[in-house]
């Protein structure tokens, strides 16, 4: 399988290049089947809301479709069974928006919400993507326009930006910025590349003030080293590569990957996993923003990056205690209860996830926790086998 595609495919699939070790629990508190049975609850009302919002609606969106979609097949490596037709369903709906706006999405226009919607529909699309035989992923209808638009618009001073404020789901360049790397690095890596120094230069300069920030500049960052660790390998062990898809056995080993630089950059990532901890509250949670307390969308993200750039992490008690603190928020009904504080800018209706209101950020923050959760239990899973 194509190095890239192990190591950059966001976050619903298994990252297998680590940085650094967690110190390992003694016990762990919860069990596996406990954890799963949590997702496997949680999976429901959030495929029957996605599922009723396309019945409703005609326009794509992140917390209804590519949250969703992300979290089911994440839930599926744990085996949760997910309906097909439900997620073909998505896939269309999804692909059928964008397909519409061909000819803006050349321009560089056409996506309401910019790089931070055009990467989450890569996301969707990805999550429901096969590997072909020659080790690539294959590219799902509206795909090539949508990394088109995002090479458009990319600007040096800041890379891809967030258009509309809508915290906390939408409310971040960080955001912006990670899925664009990890859409671009997948399929279309050497023009990501070309754009890695003015990249890492922003990062430098940019201070995460959030949450959701400081998931996607930890999830942003690791795929960013990952893509120029493969770039290097590409163009200094050609040998291996005769038809620049296929890895030898030897690139398989740790001492073959690198560049120059990979140190300060392995330290820098580091750093931010460490911020993360620290920031960790008394109750096992995360909080959007210093002046709130821990919630499930918060913690779920921000474990849900822990783990994809350092899948040890899930033996650590610091760890543990935010599995804990999600099993502990959820409710009877499988969903995590978040509290909006984001203006409303449509017309309110029903999408037949709980919390009236709230509905929105909380089933964006149910997908988050599914998907931090089940990678937990599939990381412990592999390590038992």
């Amino acid at each position: 399988m194509n190095i890239v595609i192990k190591s950059l495919l966001l976050i619903f699939l298994m990252s297998v290049l680590q940085f650094g070790s967690a110190s390992v629990a003694l016990a762990n508190p919860r069990g596996i089947g406990q954890v799963r049975m949590a997702v496997e609850t949680a999976v429901r009302p959030i495929v029957k809301s996605a599922g009723s919002y396309v019945e409703q609606k005609t326009c794509f969106t992140c917390h209804h479709q590519a949250l969703p979609v992300m979290a089911a097949v994440r839930a599926e490596t744990i085996g949760v069974k997910v309906d097909r037709k439900w997620l073909e369903t998505q896939r269309k709906f999804t692909a059928d928006f964008f397909l519409q706006r061909k000819v803006e999405l050349v321009k560089g226009h056409g996506v309401p919400g910019g790089a931070f919607t055009a990467g989450y529909a890569i996301a969707q699309f990805v999550a429901t993507s096969q590997i072909t035989a020659s080790g690539e992923l294959k590219r799902l209808e509206g795909t090539d326009e949508l990394l088109d638009y995002l090479l458009k618009i990319y600007k040096p001073e800041r890379p891809w930006k967030i258009n509309t404020i809508r915290p906390p789901l939408e409310s971040s360049d960080f955001t912006a910025t990670g899925l664009a790397i990890a859409a671009l690095s997948t399929y279309k890596l050497e023009e990501l590349m070309k754009h890695a120094g003015e990249i890492r230069t922003w990062y430098a300069s940019t201070t995460a003030s959030s949450a959701e920030d400081r998931a996607f500049q930890l999830m942003g960052w690791y795929w960013l080293t990952k893509a120029h660790s493969y770039h290097h390998a590409l163009k200094t062990i050609p040998d291996y590569l005769p038809d620049r898809r296929k890895i030898g056995k030897k690139l398989e080993q740790p001492a073959e990957w690198g560049y120059p630089g990979v140190e300060v950059d392995t330290k820098r990532l580091q750093a931010m996993v460490d911020q993360l901890k620290q920031r960790q509250r008394e109750d096992g949670g995360w909080a959007q923003t210093d002046a709130m307390q821990s919630d499930a969308y918060a913690t779920g993200i921000i474990m849900t990056a822990l783990l994809t750039a350092q899948p040890d992490l899930a033996h650590a008690k610091w760890y543990l205690r935010g599995v804990n603190y999600l099993l502990e928020t959820q409710k009877k009904d499988g969903s995590w209860l978040v509290l909006t504080r984001s203006r409303p800018i449509q017309e309110y209706f029903e999408s037949d996830f709980p919390h009236g209101e709230d509905q929105f950020i909380s089933i964006s923050a149910s997908c988050w926790s599914v998907i931090a959760l089940s990678q937990y239990v599939h990381i412990l899973s592999n390590r038992r086998k």
